[in-house]
């Protein structure tokens, strides 16, 4: 295994709890550029986009909490921290750092998400990966 994996196979919280939270970061991520009304397309569209993206993570992870189960926990992982430190860094790249609702938005979704994604135990192989073994009649 290598070294990221076995960073990230040492996290605290377990994969359903952090499956169970999957969900309504989804959800905050496609409510938020309307319910905070950004007043910048680019924050909007990203936000939105991320959100789709987190729906698809949540119910396409093979973990307890997944529906379809295809996405692998690991890959699962690294999506979560690519998109959350790109949260907190967009709104100064693309120049939206100016608009307060949406910076704020963004950094405290993104730090947010980033520190449950750290503490997350990403084991390589979950219950719902392992293959199924058959019991042999005595």
């Amino acid at each position: 295994m290598s070294a990221l994996n076995r960073f990230m196979a040492r996290g605290f919280v377990p994969p359903f709890v952090h499956g169970l939270l999957d969900y309504p970061l989804a959800a905050v991520l496609i409510a938020g550029p309307l319910v905070f009304n950004f007043h910048d397309d680019a924050a909007t569209v990203i936000a939105l986009v991320f959100g789709g993206g987190a729906a698809v993570l949540a119910v396409g992870t093979a973990w307890s909490t997944g529906i379809v189960k295809v996405i692998p926990p690991l890959l699962h992982g690294y999506a979560d921290i690519t998109v959350t430190v790109a949260l907190i860094v967009l709104p100064f790249i693309l120049g939206f750092s100016d608009h307060t609702a949406a910076l704020l938005f963004y950094v405290i979704v993104g730090g947010g998400g980033l520190a449950a994604t750290l503490a997350t135990r990403f084991e390589p192989q979950t219950a719902a990966m392992r293959p199924m073994r058959v019991r042999e009649a005595m």
